[in-house]
This record gives C-alpha cells, structure tokens and sequence, in this order.
C-alpha cells in the first residue's frame, strides 16, 4: 500500500496534470485547502491500514482454520490430496491479500481524491474543466477498488459426496475443494454505490464536524468540549476500523439500507428547499406572478424526479434481496412526494426565519462597528491634545534634553495609534509600551519632590496576551488630569497584573476640585471606555468605579484573548 500511495502523490504532483486538474492556482489552492486537514489524511490513512490489516488477519485465521478443520475429520471422512488438489488454482497472496491491500489502497485515493479536492470545488460552486475531471477521477477510483477486490477475491469450499460405512451408516464425505468467484456486474455496481454512499456520509459529518468546530473555536471557555469532540470522533473511527466488515454482499439489509434511503431523501429534500429559497420564495406575495409560476413548476419537478428516484432505489433493492417482483407503487410513491413536499417547505421557511434574524444581527454588528470607530475617533485626539499641551509646558521651562526625550515619547504613541489604535486586538506588551510612555510624558510635568506622590507597578509580559488597543490609558489619564494639583498634595497609584485568563487593573488617585485645577472636564474618556467594554468584552469585563470627596478608584478585570 506504501508503494501505491507513493505513486499515486508522485502521479499527483506532476505539473502539466496538476495544472489540468486544479487549474494554474494549484500551490495557493492546496495551502487553503490542506491547512489543518493533514492530522486527517493521516488518522484516516491509519485507519484504513488498520481495516487492512485486520482483514489480512482475519483471511489468513479463516483458510488455516479451514485447513485445520479438514484434518481434524475422520480419515474415512476426508480425501486431504483432494482437497490440496483441489486448492492448487489458489495464491494466498494473489486471490486474498493483494485483492484486500490494492482495495484498500484504491478506496483511500478516492476519498483523498473527493474529500480534499473535489469537494472544496463542489462546495465552492466552481463548476469547471478540472471539477469534472476529479468527479471521473474520483468514479474511476471508487470502481476500480471494487473491481479490484471483487475480482481478483477466490473463494474456496469443500467438496461434499455421499458414502456409506463399512456399519452400513450414511455420511457426508469431503471429496476434495473448490475455488470459486464471487464477481458479478450486478454485486460490481451495488458495491461500487455502497462505497459512494460511504464517502458521501463521511463528508457530510466531516462538514457537520467542522461546523461544529469552527462555533466552538468562537466561543473562549469552550476549548475543552472541542478536544472531546474531537476525540470522540477519532474513537469512533478507530472502532469503526477494528470492527467493522467491509466489503459484503448484504450492504442493503437492515441498517445500512435505512440509513442510505435517508441520506437519499435527505439530499433530495435539500436541494428542492434549496431551489424553492430561491426561485419562488422571493415571490411568495405575488403567487399569480409569471416569475412564482416558473419557479414552483420547477420546484415540483425536482420533487417529482427525486420522488421517483428514491422509489426506484427502493424497488430495485426490494427486487435483488427479497426477490420480489420489479414494479412501481404509485401509493409508496404518493407517499415519498408528500413527505418531500412538507420537509422542503418546512426547511425553507425555516430558513428564512433565520436569514432574517441573522440579516438583523449583521446590522446590528454593522451599527455597533461604526459606533465604536467613531469612540475612537473622539479619543485619539483628546490624548494627542493633552500630550502635545504637556510638551508645551516643559518646554518652557526645563531644557531641550528634556524636550526632545518628550518629543521622542509622543511620536512613539503617534505611531501606536497609527499602526496598532485601528486594530481589533493587539499584544498586551504593546498597549503597556504606550501606557509608560503616556505616564512618562505626565511625569515631566509634576515635580515628585513636592506634595505629588507617584507609585507606578506595571507588571511585563513576554506571551502573547492580547486585549483591544486604548482601553487603560484613559483612567489614567483621568487621574493626571483629576489628581494632580500643585496647590495641595497629591497622589497617583497605578496597579497592572495579569495571567493566563485576566488583566487586573488598579488606578488610585486623589481628587481636586475643576475650580482649583483651571481645567474644564469633558468627560469623554472613561464614558468611551464603558461602552467600549460593553460592546468588544459583553459579559467578560467587570468595572469598578468608587468616587468620594478626596481619591477616586478604578478596578477592572479583563478576559483576556
């Protein structure tokens, strides 16, 4: 199986047959569609070899026991150079083990072929050149596993003749062995089919799967149900290797032909949904109208056309198993329809419902997006206004050291608010870097030798911690503007902590009266903050503001990314 996979990847990767079946895109097209998908390649190559090899085991226990079976009888019972003679059209290694590897082989170059390839494409609407070439490719694959197995697959018996003791008893003597074929057209294409239907049901769970996943990947506290997943589906198909018995002459008795008239049905009723979504529910208000006519005409044929299909699927099964004789049941088929009919139209209007509410959802997102744009449109210059004001100050008074160190410190925050403000997140390490210098600017303008105390604890991080960009610096910008004054003492405590989960911060200040500062207060920082929390950490921040006479405390704890 190595050697035929080996060649079957070296066949793949040639670039005039890439080009024609993947088109001239093939390298980009491949990163998108093979990133996070290599994990399951191989499980599910593994699997496979693990099918394989059990059947090589279960074959090999089979013929010996056989064998062992043979010469465990009476010797008046039994002709062993019969038997031998009768095995000597049968290899082992031809007729059992190279029929089983080369299926096995072959099936997961089809799934391969169908699930990372043509898929995507099916998935994608891209119905092209190359999309038909997969789909023949996948086909020639899936029949060729079938009628490599079916065909080169010996099966062997004994030969049973009737004989009399020398007693004068009766017995059933083994006079020899037979070699024989299992191999018929009509066992070629039902198998052939059982083994789509299985790539057609591993792809719909596979897209039910990552659905599943990628929901679970948005939600932060829900990593430990995606690794159970996860881990339940790998269970699944390691038990489903062990266990499972495949290929058999039985594939439509019982379970396997419910499940496959149900997925039948199932595609059926989707695409009719699909099309009546489509072509008549835009004109569901005007039913009269020539556009509803031509588009409910349309919905009933496919009704019709699967209806008949599912029932001829049906009969044909009824037929081959039950030999019972091959007619159409026009009540059965009344029946198919009319459930078609209702699951169709429930699905529809179902969807709608849903379009609408997530149509609702998106404008709402949309509205919410443009408000927060304009929040921090309100305060970047609010910050660049009392930066730039500050560097005024000292300017005046210290020297041009001083100045140009301020100067520096602000153009490194302009940059921050270019590059990093507009971002949705950002590393944590950056939002500090601009937090100290924003507090080194403020420091240039208070003497800490008079009444003004500072306590500055900013804890560093080297992991990739991320938060939304500008959400400390203004409380503590509230507390310079509010805490300081050069009239009365003063003081400012700032806390920051974090770990793996949450953002701990801590701004202490003391208050002075608007009338002693000189200033007017605007207000605009700490309410943009709030609604900023509200709408990018809904239900993972918890804000804390105490305000008395003399200090002013903020506490906030934040959910980190």
């Amino acid at each position: 199986m190595v050697t035929f996979l080996g060649a079957f990847k070296t066949f793949f990767h040639l670039a005039w047959w890439r080009r024609l079946v993947l088109g001239h895109n093939y390298e980009k097209a491949m990163q998108n569609m093979m990133k996070g998908r290599k994990f399951e390649v191989v499980f599910v190559l593994v699997c496979v070899a693990i099918y394989v090899v059990k059947r090589l085991f279960e074959e090999a226990r089979a013929f010996d026991r056989f064998i062992f079976d043979m010469y465990n009888l009476p010797p008046e019972q039994r002709d062993m150079a019969a038997v031998w003679r009768g095995l000597v059209d049968y290899s082992h290694f031809a007729n059992t083990m190279l029929p089983i590897v080369a299926g096995g082989a072959l099936f997961f170059a089809a799934w391969y072929v169908f699930h990372i390839w043509l898929f995507p494409k099916l998935k994608a609407k891209e119905f092209t050149a190359s999309t038909l070439v997969l789909g023949v490719f996948t086909l020639v694959l899936v029949f060729s596993s079938v009628f490599v197995h079916n065909y080169f697959k010996l099966y062997y018996r004994e030969v049973l003749v009737h004989a009399v003791g020398n007693s004068g008893e009766a017995f059933d003597k083994i006079n020899g062995a037979v070699v024989y074929s299992k191999f018929r057209k009509i066992f070629w294409l039902n198998d052939a089919v059982a083994v789509l239907l299985i790539l057609v049901l591993y792809e719909a769970a596979a897209q039910a799967f990552y659905y599943v996943q990628a929901k679970l990947r948005e939600e932060d506290n829900n990593v430990f149900i995606g690794y159970v997943l996860e881990g339940g589906v790998c269970v699944f198909l390691l038990v489903l290797a062990f266990v499972g018995h495949l290929p058999q002459k039985d594939y439509w008795i019982g379970p396997i032909r419910e499940l496959a008239l149900l997925g039948l049905s199932g595609i059926v009723g989707f695409l009719a949904q699909d099309y009546f979504y489509r072509k008549c529910m835009p004109y569901v208000s005007d039913i009269k109208s020539k556009a509803f006519s031509v588009g409910f005409k349309g919905y009933l044929f496919i009704l019709l056309a699967g209806s008949f299909l599912i029932h001829l699927f049906q009969v044909t099964i009824w037929a081959i198993y039950s030999r019972s004789y091959f007619r159409i049941s026009p009540p059965y088929l009344l029946m198919i329809f009319t459930v078609l009919l209702v699951m169709s139209l429930a699905m529809a209007f179902l969807r709608r419902v849903f379009s609408k509410e997530k149509r609702a959802l998106r404008t709402e997102i949309s509205n919410k997006t443009a408000e927060l744009g304009n929040l921090r449109s309100q305060i970047n210059p609010h910050f660049l206004f009392n930066a730039l004001n500050t560097l005024y100050s000292v300017s005046l008074k210290e020297n041009a050291n001083m100045t140009s160190e301020g100067i520096q410190k602000l153009g490194d925050m302009m940059r921050f608010m270019l590059e990093e403000n507009h971002q949705d997140r950002i590393l944590l390490s950056k939002e500090i870097e601009y937090l100290e210098n924003f507090i080194a600017i403020q420091r240039m303008r208070v003497d800490e030798n008079q009444d003004i105390k500072l306590e500055i604890n900013i804890q560093k991080t080297d992991k990739e911690v991320f938060v939304a960009p500008m959400l400390l610096v203004p409380f503590v910008e509230n507390a310079f503007k509010h805490g300081i004054s050069f009239r009365s003492p003063s003081w400012i405590f700032i806390t920051l902590t974090h770990d793996a989960q949450h953002l701990y911060f801590k701004v202490h200040n003391s208050i002075h009266t608007k009338q002693e500062l000189g200033q007017p207060s605007h207000g605009i920082g700490l309410e943009n903050v709030k609604k900023r929390l509200e709408m990018i950490y809904p239900n993972r921040h918890k804000l804390e503001i105490q305000e008395t006479e003399h200090d002013f405390f903020v506490s906030l704890v934040l959910g980190v990314y």
